[in-house]
């Protein structure tokens, strides 16, 4: 007989990723590193866009948000839906 928490600790905690979630997760942290790289390229597009320069890190903030939100929802009903069906 096993300790219950090494039990526990064997269970995954998280639901299988799906074609559609690993989608939504790439397309996130592509939005994230597109943002950083508009964060570090500012001085550049200052110079290209003038007083408009904020305007792409500025979007790709709001994409990330959102998605992010769309993402860790859909993440979570997984996980959910996971754990209550009672898989090992």
């Amino acid at each position: 007989m096993t300790h219950p928490l090494i039990t526990f600790l064997k269970t995954p905690m998280a639901a299988p990723e799906t074609r559609r979630l690993r989608r939504m997760r790439r397309l996130w942290m592509v939005l994230c590193w597109s943002l950083a790289l508009a964060v570090l390229l500012l001085p550049v597009l200052k110079a290209l866009l003038g007083p408009w320069a904020a305007l792409p890190a500025l979007l790709l903030t709001v994409a990330a948000m959102l998605h992010g939100l769309a993402y860790f929802r859909a993440k979570a009903r997984a996980d959910d839906a996971f754990g209550r069906e009672g898989r090992p």
